[in-house]
């Protein structure tokens, strides 16, 4: 089998680095080849470049946060391929796939960019999003996320006011510029894979057609941290609490602030570890409500990174919209750490509730304090927490299911 994988590379996050383990470990079970944008992210082209395998670059151009390939000089590629395997947000591209030859065309879903304008699907910042995308529901929505954002002390009031009112306007141009961007490309996609079971419902809620197309749920492999650190099940946790997804609100760290103001009074010694969100609205916020125990980190190398997590008492993950996956507590688990995650999209599927940490209810910090404080009270054992990470979301299992869901869209494509 003969595989084309389109990954622009532009940028350098969670997808990314799940595309680079999906290629590493495909390497010798199928015959791969690697299309990326000309000028992608250094860091992902020197780990593109360490993977042996045969990669071509592709002119590209960005519209709406969308990349687009220009794929006339790939035809020969295309021809050669039995599947054209989008690994990322190159959705745009599919439309040029399909007229360049019969090749099957696999999405793979690692966000809510084929459906929403609001590619966290997150309705107006307090739920997901699981209707079909309208002028009407962007104009509520956007004016929802604005006045959260501004209770949060992202925006002044008069800013959140100003931009609400302007969201009458911004709304629609945003939804049919999007609209006119996204006509006819899910139609023109063979199949798709999700990160998760959650994530695919949403997706089917907003597209129903995606229904009668294959797909299948196949988890991220979650190798990386194993680059960095060899977990030893007799290492003891630190006395912190590890916090690593940003300054965005939609991954809840003004969640972990408001639970730590509980957790903190009953554990005085203990310290809240917050990377990426130094000098940031989550640092005057901390600040603001009198919190002392937090210490703020830039974003860190790897390898600082990744022995910081090791050496955590408890990673926490509090997204508000609907994770599509959520890399960070499976690498904790990798680690032998346990997490805390909320339970909003697909966080659940990924933890052993009372295993490998714990779900507590998404947006509740009073929950939140509550799984924090039994973390910290039970005597989680860390090799423990690494063998059950691996029976719920084993490498090689998940590598195994992306290979066979690419033959089985060659064969449906053969039978169509």
């Amino acid at each position: 089998m003969r595989v084309l994988a389109l990954a622009h590379g532009l940028g350098y996050g969670g997808a990314q680095v799940s595309t680079l383990e999906f290629l590493e470990n495909l390497r010798g079970k199928l015959d791969l080849k690697l299309l990326v944008c000309r000028g992608a992210d250094e860091n992902f082209a020197s780990k593109v470049a360490s993977l042996g395998i045969e990669v071509y670059y592709a002119p590209c151009r960005v519209i709406g946060g969308y990349p687009i390939m220009d794929i006339n000089n790939a035809k020969t590629l295309l021809e050669w391929a039995d599947v054209a395997w989008i690994t990322d947000v190159e959705y745009l591209s599919s439309p040029g796939i399909r007229q360049a030859g019969k090749v099957s065309i696999v999405a793979h879903l690692h966000s809510y960019a084929l459906i929403c304008p609001w590619w966290a699907a997150l309705y107006a910042h307090r739920k997901p999003c699981l209707k079909v995308c309208s002028a009407s529901r962007i104009i509520r929505c956007k004016q929802g996320i604005n006045l959260e954002f501004g209770k949060m002390g992202l925006y002044s009031n008069a800013r959140a006011r100003l931009y609400w009112l302007l969201d009458f306007v911004k709304g629609p141009l945003d939804f049919f510029k999007w609209s006119r961007l996204m006509d006819g490309v899910a139609e023109s996609i063979n199949g798709f894979v999700a990160v998760s079971k959650a994530m695919w419902n949403i997706h089917v809620n907003h597209l129903p057609s995606l229904g009668s197309k294959p797909f299948s749920v196949v988890y991220n492999p979650v190798t990386e941290p194993l680059r960095y650190v060899k977990p030893d099940p007799r290492e003891p946790y630190g006395d912190y609490v590890f916090y690593a997804s940003g300054t965005n609100p939609d991954k809840g760290p003004h969640i972990i602030l408001e639970a730590w103001q509980t957790v903190s009074r009953e554990f005085r010694d203990l310290k809240l570890y917050m990377v990426g969100c130094k000098g940031s609205w989550v640092e005057r916020l901390a600040k603001k409500i009198n919190l002392r125990s937090v210490v703020f980190f830039d974003k860190l190398p790897s390898e600082e990174y990744y022995r910081l997590m090791y050496r955590a008492r408890a990673v926490v993950m509090p997204s508000v919209w609907p994770e599509p996956f959520g890399r960070v507590p499976v690498e904790a688990n990798r680690l032998g750490v346990p997490a805390v995650v909320s339970s909003a999209g697909g966080l659940p599927e990924i933890i052993v509730d009372g295993v490998t940490g714990y779900v507590f209810r998404a947006g509740d910090a009073r929950d939140l304090a509550e799984k924090v404080t039994s973390v910290l009270e039970k005597d989680f054992d860390r090799g423990e927490v690494t063998r059950y990470s691996y029976e719920r979301i084993n490498p090689q299992r998940e590598v195994e299911k992306l290979i066979e869901f690419f033959e089985n869209v060659i064969d449906y494509g053969k039978s169509a």
